[in-house]
């Protein structure tokens, strides 16, 4: 049986755009109409997260070409970039995504480059909040109730979406953001106001280059397991100095102390491997601001090559 052409490019140029993802896809349609819905149908058809040899061998070379992609963009950009990790089914009506969406302003007009995973959640806030920058805090709150007012994706997707996208296109250009996500569930939706989109078909491989390039540190808004697992991760990089020393920050005291316990338990490791001045805790986005001064330094790059940052992410472990 001959093999169905592929639905995206083994050797990308440059990163994805919201337009390049969205292609197919018309008000009122669903997510399965676009060329994102259709390289997941493709990637499931093909052995999912274990394919064969010949797609393997396409998808390596694609996300290959993503990382020099990225590496390209963020040596263009010249900014620092702060991550920032949180729940992806965290609704626009929870008060953390409001404020997920105040503070990717702030950190952006104070000239950080902000990434987050690309989906919904707590990620959609983040892009949210950077794209909206130059907007006021009426106009932001405004599009948070828009979305809140709208029934989730989860229950009726093509309404979200068709919501989302007229936020979009009515505050039009937004200002710069950074999504990392991974064609890894089925369905997921690409963040509706990321500028700059790297997706990776390897999970791992988005995973460690998201916390990688966030040298400028990361805020941590309540999330599940994938967060937790993300706040670890992010811990070893500093107690290793993998990519030197920078701040992990987490909004919401009331998850990270009383519910979960872990932003304490996070303490007494910090405390035993010698990072815990990175450490620390607010409830509201003026709070975290505290460890993102304005006008921050560009990051250091040397003149290198993007091959070159790419073998940094990727070899400083």
């Amino acid at each position: 049986m001959a093999r169905a052409e592929r639905p995206y490019d083994v050797r990308p140029q440059r990163l994805y755009t919201r337009d390049d993802l969205m292609q197919g896809w018309r008000p009122g349609g669903d997510h399965s109409m676009t060329r994102d819905g259709r390289i997941y149908a493709y990637v499931k058809a093909h052995g999912g997260r274990a394919p064969d040899v010949e797609e393997g061998l396409a998808q390596c070379t694609h996300d290959h070409f993503i990382d020099v992609a990225l590496a390209r963009f963020l040596m263009g950009a010249r900014r620092p970039v702060v991550g920032v990790m949180g729940g992806s089914s965290t609704l626009a009506t929870d008060p953390n995504y409001r404020r997920v969406v105040h503070l990717a302003s702030s950190l952006t007009e104070r000239g950080y480059l902000v990434v987050c995973g690309g989906g919904l959640g707590i990620m959609e806030a983040a892009n949210l909040g950077a794209y909206l920058t130059h907007r006021s805090r009426t106009e932001r709150d405004g599009a948070v109730d828009e979305l809140a007012a709208t029934t989730p994706w989860t229950t009726e997707p093509a309404g979200y979406m068709r919501t989302a996208d007229g936020i979009r296109e009515r505050f039009a250009p937004g200002a710069e953001s950074l999504a990392i996500p991974a064609w890894v569930n089925a369905g997921e939706p690409i963040s509706q106001f990321a500028s700059h989109i790297a997706k990776y078909f390897s999970n791992s491989i988005r995973e460690d280059g998201m916390l990688a390039v966030a040298t400028a540190g990361i805020v941590f808004a309540p999330g599940g397991a994938g967060t937790m697992q993300e706040i670890f991760q992010d811990a070893a990089q500093n107690a290793y100095r993998t990519f030197g020393r920078s701040p992990m920050t987490f909004l919401d005291t009331e998850h990270y102390c009383a519910a979960t316990g872990l932003y304490p338990a996070l303490q007494r490791q910090a405390e035993r491997l010698g990072f815990s001045d990175l450490l620390s805790i607010g409830d509201e986005p003026e709070q975290v601001l505290e460890r993102f001064p304005a006008g921050p330094a560009p990051p250091r790059l040397d003149g290198m090559a993007p091959e070159m940052l790419v073998r940094r992410m990727r070899n400083a472990r």
